[in-house]
């Protein structure tokens, strides 16, 4: 599977992503039959790349070079899908999609069949379906189990398919069945990939990851 080149925002706005340097992307904005669209505020959009091990690379913005373009800076190379977060009115619509021509990835498997996220400092969670409306967070160190965080401090998202514009829907995170184990749920059924925020006393690490489909 290869993306096709626009991404839809919502309300018909639309984003194409074009490489105009090694360390930097135009994100053109866009609405069908409108002929002088222009950008977003710069204080109302937010870009990442996020490369093939899932680590994500928040990028600088800046004026691109027409008034329709913003111009996204930074540790790019070696990514293959984006995040993009546009200001609609009261609230962000965000999405993260594949970049143009990019193949989507085989989820990196974990010991229990699930797909694996791998952290920092030996830190994995292995992230498995348990029904249609919840996975299990599975965590290890080293390889081995290990006892799972606080739920407060875990954050979950599902990425939807591109039939819903890969729309991130907000997952619940409770304790598990194990010490090492954590459940999230909430609208998953169809979910192509899934963003995992651990927080620790030294900040927060973040990955973005395919998953087995369910």
């Amino acid at each position: 599977m290869t993306q096709p080149a626009s991404i839809h925002m919502g309300h018909g706005q639309m984003v194409d992503i074009v490489t105009v340097g090694p360390d930097a992307w135009e994100l053109v904005f866009s609405e069908a039959g409108v002929t002088d669209y222009r950008a977003p505020p710069l204080a109302e959009v937010e870009v990442d790349a996020i490369d093939a091990s899932g680590r994500i690379h928040p990028l600088a913005v800046s004026a691109g070079s027409d008034g329709s373009r913003v111009k996204a800076s930074g540790h790019v190379a070696g990514a293959y899908r984006t995040r993009v977060r546009v200001l609609h009115g009261d609230h962000f619509h965000t999405r993260e999609s594949l970049l143009p021509g990019a193949v989507a990835l085989a989820p990196t498997p974990g010991p229990n069949g699930g797909a694996l996220a791998r952290f920092d400092d030996g830190l994995d969670v292995e992230l498995s379906w348990i029904d249609p409306t919840r996975w299990q967070l599975t965590f290890l160190r080293n390889g081995k189990p290990a006892s799972a965080p606080a739920s407060a401090t875990v954050v979950a998202q599902a990425v939807g398919p591109r039939a819903e514009d890969y729309q991130i829907r907000n997952l619940a995170t409770e304790s598990g069945p194990s010490g090492e184990t954590l459940v999230v749920g909430g609208k998953i059924k169809d979910a192509v990939f899934a963003r995992l925020t651990v927080k620790g006393a030294t900040g927060e690490q973040v990955r973005s990851i395919p998953i087995v489909p369910a």
